[in-house]
C-alpha cells in the first residue's frame, strides 16, 4: 500500500512492487491521457477520477505510462521535472509537489509552473489569506465541508476570472470583496480548487479591467464606424469636488460614454470651451470613425458661447441645446410668471414638510387614510419635491392632491389630536405656543377649499410640462418629436384661462424656440413621412417651394464639411459639379415627396400597412429609398436629420452611475479607472437586457392614460412615451437631503435661484448666427414663431375647407346678392360666425 500520509500520492496510482522496498507509481495525469474516447468519467468522494477499476488503466500501467519509482523524490521530479515538467500534471499536482519539495507545512500558493516563482520567498497577501482560510476549514469545530476537487483547465480559468470582473462591476462591489475570508469560504464550498482561479483585487482592478476595456473599445470602433453621431458634453463634480467633463456619443438612438476629462483647472469662457469642443470632436472622429453631425450641451454661460462659436467655425455642424434642459427651465418660468401658483406651491411644500417632519402628526393622518381608503388599510406616502429631479414637483403636488380627503377629514374630526401630537411633551410655554400656532396654521391651510382648488390648477399646469420633459430626456428623441413637444406646450398655455399666464408663458416658450436651429427641426418634421406638413396651421404660409429652398440651404450647409486631405483645383471642380448634380436630385426628390408623386406615389397608398408592419419610425422608411438612385441622396440627408438626438440625458444617466461608483468611501478612485468601470458596466447592462437576464424597470405612471392624449394639443405624444427607454428619472434618487424642499423658505430660495438661472441663460438674438451659417440670402420664412407654425386651423381640416368652398361655389347669384344686402343693413361691428373668414376668403368668386 502507498504511504497515505504523503499528499503526493493523491496524484499517482500504486502499481506492482518494483523491488523489495518500493512499489511502482504511475502519474494520474499521464494515464488520463490514455482514456478512450467516449468513456464515462466516475468520481470518488473527493472529486478525483476513479482510474484503478478501469481495464484501460490496467493496460496503461502495464505499459508503464507515467511510471516512476514510488518514492517522494522521484514523484516530485516527475511532476516538476526541472526543464521538462510533466505536461499532463494538473495545477493541483504541481502545487502539491512544490509543497512536498519544500517540506511539510510550507506550501506555496501559486499555480504557475515557472521555476522563477519557486525562487520567490514572499507570498502575495491574497495567497497567504487563502491558505489560512483553507486551513480553518479543516478545523473540527467548524461545520463546513470542502467542495469536489476537480481542477480547472486554462480555458475555464480565463472564463472564471473574466466573470469575477463582470460580477464586480455589475453588482458595484468593491474590488476587495474577492479577498474577504467569508467569500473565499463560499467558493471553496462549491469547489475545493476555487482558490486556484480566484483573482486578487489588484488583478480585477488592473489587468482584467484593462483587458475588458480594450475589448470594448475594439468592438465600439467596429460598431460605430461610419455612423452619424451627436456628441454631448456636460460637467459633473465628483465626491472629491473635482470638475469632470463627460463626453457622450449618440448613434442610432443609443448612447455611449467615450471620455471623462478632468477639467478642474480648465477655463470656462466661450473661446476656451469652443477649443475644448473641437478637440473632443476630432478625437472621437479619429478614434471611432464616426461622422459628428451635431454638438449638444446645456446653456450655461461658457458652454452656450462655446457651442455657438463652434457652429460658426464649423457650419456643417448643428448646435442644438439640450431640449430636456429647456423644459426644465420652462418649469421654472411657470412659477415666475404665475405668482399665485408660486404661492400655492410654497403652501403645499410647507404642508408636506410639516407632515414629513413630525412623525406623530403623520401617524394621525395615516390612521385616517387607512380607515377610509379602498382597499382598507392602504396608506399612501407623502412625497417631497427634489430640486435635482425635474418632475418631482408635479409628482409631489399630485400625491398631495390625491390624499386631500383624508387630510381634510382628519383636520375636521381630529384637529386637537394633531395639535397635541405637534406639541408633544414640550413644557416651555413660549415654545409650546409656537408649536400650537404652527399646527393651527397648517390645519387652516388644509381646511381651506380655495387652497385645494389652486393646487389642482397648479397640478394641471405642471402635468403637460412634466410630460414634455419626460419625452425630451429619452435617448432616441428626434428633432421632429422635440418640435412637437414645444408646439404642444405652446398651444396648451395659449389656451390658458389666465391671460397673464397665457401671454407670459407663450412669450417665453417662443423665445426658447427662436434660440433653436429652426431649419433642422422643421425639416426633420417635414421629412417624417408620417407627419409631413400636416401639423402646420393655416397661418404658417408654408409652400413646397419655400420648404425646398430651406432644404437646399441646409443640405448645402451640411455638405460644406471639408475633407481631411485638401482637394486640388481639379478635384474642387469635379466636386462642385457633383455637388450641383446632387442638389438638383435632392430638390427634385423633395418636391416629389411633398406632392406624393413619382416614386412616392405608392407610399401614400400603403402608408398605413407599412406602419402596422414596421412601426412608425421614419428612418425605416427612408432606408428603403436608399436603394433607389433618384432618392438616395435625399434619403441619406433625411436619415442624418432624423437620427439625431437633441438631449444629453444619456450623459446625465452616466453621471448618476458614476456617483454610485465613486462614493465617500471610494473617493480615491482615479478618473481613468472610473471611466473604464463606467464603460464596461454600461456594456454589461446592455448585454444583460439583450439576453433577457434583467427586466426593464416598470415605467412610472405619472399620467393617466386617458389624459395623455389631451394634455398637449399636438398628437402622438403618448406614442413617444410608450417607446421611451429608461429615463433619468429611473435612476437612483440622490441621497443628499438638501435636494428635498420641505419649507416655504426653501421653496422661495430655490425659485429665486431658478429666476436668476433663467436670466443668465437667456439666449441672445440668433440672427447673426443664422446669417453666417446659412448666408444673408437665406430664406426669410424662418425663423418663424410657434404661433404662426402651429396655431390656427390645421391642414388636417382641409376637407372641411374644401366642402365650404364647394358650397360657396354652388350658391346662386341671387343668394349672394341677398347676403350682401343683409351685410349692408347689419351692424358693422357684428362678430363673424364660426364658419366665416374675415377678408377675401368668403368673397371667393367661383
Amino acid at each position: 500500500m502507498p504511504p497515505t500520509k504523503n499528499p503526493i500520492w493523491d496524484h499517482f496510482l500504486a502499481s506492482e512492487k518494483q523491488n523489495a522496498a518500493h512499489i511502482r507509481a504511475h502519474c494520474r495525469g499521464c494515464i488520463e491521457k490514455c482514456r478512450p474516447a467516449g468513456s464515462i468519467v466516475e468520481l470518488d468522494d473527493e472529486g478525483n477520477s476513479k482510474l484503478s477499476s478501469e481495464s484501460w488503466v490496467v493496460e496503461a500501467c502495464k505499459a508503464d505510462v507515467g511510471g516512476v519509482l514510488g518514492v517522494k523524490a522521484s514523484m516530485v521530479a516527475h511532476i516538476l521535472g526541472g526543464k521538462n515538467p510533466c505536461p499532463n500534471a494538473s495545477s493541483a499536482a504541481r502545487k502539491t509537489a512544490k509543497a512536498v519539495k519544500k517540506g511539510k507545512g510550507k506550501r506555496e500558493r501559486d499555480d504557475s509552473s515557472s521555476e522563477s516563482d519557486n525562487q520567490s520567498t514572499k507570498k502575495p497577501a491574497k495567497k497567504k489569506l487563502l491558505t489560512k482560510v483553507e486551513t480553518s476549514m479543516k478545523q473540527s469545530h467548524l461545520k463546513v465541508f470542502r467542495g469536489i476537487q476537480v481542477p480547472f483547465t486554462s480555458e475555464q480559468e480565463e472564463i472564471v476570472r473574466e466573470q469575477f470582473l463582470r460580477a464586480t462591476i455589475s453588482a458595484n462591489l468593491p474590488f476587495r470583496w474577492v479577498e474577504d475570508p467569508e467569500v473565499m469560504v463560499l467558493f471553496l464550498l462549491f469547489r475545493s480548487t476555487a482558490g486556484d482561479v480566484m483573482p486578487s483585487r489588484k488583478e480585477i482592478a488592473g489587468q482584467l479591467l484593462d483587458n475588458a476595456d480594450t475589448a470594448l473599445m475594439k468592438w465600439l470602433k467596429i460598431a460605430l464606424r461610419g455612423g452619424y453621431a451627436v456628441m454631448a458634453s456636460d460637467g459633473w463634480k465628483d465626491e472629491s469636488r473635482n470638475a469632470v467633463n463627460g463626453v457622450n456619443l449618440s448613434v442610432g438612438g443609443k448612447t455611449y460614454l467615450i471620455d471623462l476629462i478632468l477639467a478642474t483647472a480648465h477655463k470656462k469662457d466661450g473661446a476656451s470651451m469652443c477649443t475644448a469642443f473641437e478637440g473632443m470632436i476630432d478625437r472621437a472622429e479619429d478614434a471611432y470613425g464616426v461622422v459628428i453631425v451635431a454638438f449638444c450641451c446645456d446653456n450655461d454661460g461658457g458652454s452656450q458661447r462655446g457651442r455657438k462659436d463652434l457652429v460658426l467655425k464649423r457650419p456643417w455642424l448643428f448646435g442644438p441645446p439640450c431640449c430636456a434642459h429647456q423644459f426644465q427651465l420652462i418649469l421654472g418660468e411657470y412659477f415666475t410668471v404665475n405668482k399665485e401658483a408660486a404661492e400655492t406651491a410654497e403652501e403645499a411644500t410647507s404642508v408636506i414638510g410639516w407632515i414629513l417632519n413630525h412623525g406623530r402628526v403623520r401617524s394621525v393622518f395615516d390612521e385616517m387614510q387607512a380607515e377610509i381608503s379602498v382597499p382598507p388599510g392602504k396608506v399612501l406616502a407623502y412625497l417631497a419635491a427634489n430640486m435635482t429631479r425635474w418632475t418631482t414637483h408635479f409628482v409631489a403636488f399630485d400625491r398631495l392632491d390625491n390624499v386631500k380627503d383624508p387630510l381634510r377629514r382628519t383636520v375636521i374630526s381630529r384637529k386637537q389630536d394633531l395639535i397635541s401630537a405637534q406639541v408633544g411633551a414640550e413644557k416651555n410655554r413660549q415654545k409650546k405656543q409656537k408649536l400650537e400656532d404652527e399646527a393651527v396654521a397648517h390645519c387652516e391651510i388644509i381646511d381651506d377649499g380655495g387652497f385645494w382648488h389652486r393646487l389642482k390648477s397648479v397640478v394641471d399646469d405642471l402635468e403637460p410640462i412634466c410630460l414634455g420633459l419626460n419625452m425630451n430626456q429619452t435617448d432616441a428623441m428626434r428633432p421632429d418629436q422635440a418640435l412637437l413637444t414645444f408646439a404642444g406646450i405652446f398651444l396648451y398655455f395659449q389656451k390658458h384661462s389666465k391671460p397673464e399666464v397665457a401671454v407670459g408663458m407663450t412669450t417665453r416658450i417662443e423665445k426658447r424656440w427662436k434660440a433653436l436651429d429652426q431649419p433642422m427641426f422643421v425639416l426633420a418634421l417635414v421629412l417624417n413621412p408620417f407627419e409631413g406638413v400636416s401639423r402646420f396651421g393655416d397661418k404658417a404660409a408654408v409652400s413646397p417651394f419655400t420648404l425646398n429652398m430651406i432644404l437646399l440651404e441646409t443640405y448645402h450647409r451640411v455638405c460644406s464639411r471639408p475633407p481631411k486631405v485638401p482637394r486640388s483645383e481639379d478635384e474642387k471642380q469635379v466636386y462642385d459639379v457633383l455637388q450641383l448634380t446632387n442638389e438638383r436630385e435632392v430638390s427634385e426628390s423633395f418636391l416629389s415627396y411633398l406632392s406624393g408623386t413619382g416614386v412616392f406615389e405608392d407610399w401614400e397608398k400603403n402608408k398605413e400597412i407599412f406602419q402596422r408592419v414596421n412601426g412608425d419610425n421614419p428612418i425605416t422608411m427612408w432606408k428603403a429609398f436608399l436603394r433607389t438612385p433618384a432618392t438616395a441622396e435625399l434619403a441619406n440627408f433625411a436619415i442624418l436629420l432624423l437620427s439625431m438626438s437633441v438631449n444629453q440625458a444619456g450623459l446625465e444617466r452616466s453621471f448618476s452611475d458614476l456617483k454610485i461608483k465613486k462614493t465617500r468611501l471610494r473617493n480615491r478612485l482615479k478618473l481613468t479607472k472610473l471611466e473604464k468601470m463606467a464603460k464596461v458596466g454600461a456594456d454589461i447592462r446592455t448585454s444583460q437586457k439583450a439576453a433577457g437576464l434583467v427586466e426593464d424597470r416598470a415605467k412610472r405612471q405619472n399620467h393617466e392614460k386617458a389624459r395623455v392624449a389631451e394634455l398637449l394639443a399636438v398628437p402622438r405624444y403618448a406614442d413617444l412615451l410608450e417607446d421611451a427607454g429608461e429615463t433619468a428619472e429611473d435612476e437612483e434618487p440622490s441621497k443628499c437631503p438638501s435636494g428635498l424642499v420641505k419649507s416655504r423658505e426653501g421653496w422661495r430660495k430655490e425659485m429665486a435661484k431658478w429666476v436668476q438661472e433663467e436670466q443668465e441663460r437667456s439666449d441672445d438674438d440668433n440672427d447673426e448666427l443664422a446669417n453666417r451659417v446659412y448666408g444673408h440670402k437665406r430664406s426669410k420664412w424662418l425663423p418663424r414663431s410657434l404661433d404662426l407654425l402651429f396655431a390656427g386651423r390645421k391642414e388636417t381640416d382641409i376637407d372641411q375647407q374644401m366642402r365650404r368652398i364647394r358650397r360657396q361655389q354652388a350658391y346662386m347669384e341671387e343668394a349672394r346678392l341677398m347676403e350682401l344686402l343683409v351685410d349692408e343693413e347689419a351692424d358693422e361691428e357684428r362678430i363673424p360666425d364660426d364658419g366665416e373668414l374675415e377678408g377675401s376668403g368668403d368673397d371667393f368668386d367661383g
